[in-house]
């Protein structure tokens, strides 16, 4: 067994054990005698759970990105798994996806995701993407950004998501999560229907999120992550870090993983994200999060959960506070405004610009209350 695979074994028993969040610093109690990172020579694969696909390790998410060379670039690479949905760009980003991979289709897995609403729209919804992704299908078909256990398994969900199957519109279907994953990750564990699931999971998540992932992986849910890069805030904002490769490395050693979807936006990310396939984490990647933690400290929700419920007006702030991380790491102001005008954010505005206080508590040392002001600017 070589040195690279011994780190590897290493880190993972040693990470299972720990909490992993910002909270606790974890980083500063880990085990750093394994190997430092060396370069493989190609592409890793793995399984995406029980639909059998092949997929490279390190994918694309392409939510943020525009410009269509960067796909092929991707392509070029080797990199076959690539996330979109329908509501990205309004449509423009699945109608780039479609134009790019034109004659290519079956040289690449499609993942897309629809929004959650009458069978009517559901099914525009996905008639629309296939459209626009010009195929006759999806490799997988998500509905996007579910928030509680119950609507995991749902009944008009199931039967609509079974339809799809029956159609032949999608290959396979599942769900992505943003909020309080673990519990969904852990409903749908339940049973037998989800192929896989698209969660937020970087190396601020807690034990609790990393173990709701195993216990799905064991149950045959090939599992996504996204948010990958806990924010990606780019290192001009950091004091010239760069700990991209070192967050992507932390989530694809855990095994349960199959595939890592960072969103990309240049040649230049998806060059030296893809590089990170077959390597270890390093003593170097190790200081490069730490640096990042302290970094991100007070900055960012982590989505966890932890302070669902505390809200006496019923608000989910995660959402809300998810668009900060929009115009803060991604530099994407437009896109926090797709986030908050949707009738539900506005109203949720509403309500927290009338609080003169805030009756919500982080344990991982966010100030929400400061964070929601800014959100209510940023929509002002």
């Amino acid at each position: 067994m070589g040195s690279k695979e011994i780190g590897r074994r290493l880190f993972i028993k040693g990470a299972s054990s720990a909490v992993l969040g910002l909270a606790v610093t974890p980083l500063c109690n880990m085990n750093l005698s394994f190997a430092d990172a060396q370069k493989a020579n190609s592409l890793e694969y793995r399984i995406l759970g029980r639909t059998g696909l092949k997929v490279t390790a390190v994918s694309m998410g392409v939510m943020n990105c525009s410009d269509p060379s960067v796909l092929h670039r991707a392509f070029d690479l080797g990199i076959n798994f690539y996330d979109t949905a329908h509501s990205y760009m309004g449509g423009r980003n699945e109608e780039m996806m479609g134009k790019a991979f034109r004659g290519k289709r079956d040289k690449v897995f499609i993942q897309t995701k629809f929004r959650v609403g009458t069978e009517k729209e559901t099914r525009k919804s996905v008639e629309t993407s296939l459209q626009r992704l010009q195929t006759d299908y999806v490799d997988v078909l998500l509905a996007h950004s579910l928030k509680k256990p119950d609507e995991v398994n749902d009944p008009a969900l199931i039967r609509f998501l079974q339809a799809m199957k029956k159609e032949g519109k999608a290959r396979f279907t599942g769900f992505s999560t943003h909020a309080d994953m673990a519990p969904l990750l852990r409903e749908a564990a339940k049973s037998s229907f989800h192929d896989v699931a698209l969660t937020s999971y970087n190396f601020t998540h807690s034990n609790d999120l990393k173990e709701a992932v195993a216990l799905a992986r064991n149950s045959g849910i090939g599992i996504v992550a996204m948010k990958t890069q806990a924010g990606g805030y780019k290192a001009s904002d950091m004091g010239g870090l760069s700990p991209h490769q070192a967050a992507l490395k932390y989530v694809l050693l855990d095994q349960h993983v199959a595939v890592a979807v960072p969103g990309v936006t240049t040649i230049q990310q998806i060059e030296e994200l893809a590089a990170v396939m077959g390597t270890a984490l390093s003593r170097k990647d190790l200081d490069e999060l730490r640096q990042y933690e302290s970094h991100l400290q007070g900055r960012i929700c982590t989505m966890c959960g932890g302070c669902i419920g505390e809200c006496p007006h019923g608000v989910a702030h995660s959402d809300l506070l998810r668009a900060v991380m929009y115009r803060d790491g991604y530099k994407d102001d437009k896109l926090a405004r797709e986030v908050l005008r949707t009738e539900r954010a506005l109203q949720q505005i509403k309500l927290c610009s009338d609080c003169s206080s805030c009756a919500i508590t982080c344990s991982r040392g966010l100030d929400i209350h400061a964070r929601l002001k800014e959100v209510h600017r940023m929509f002002s």
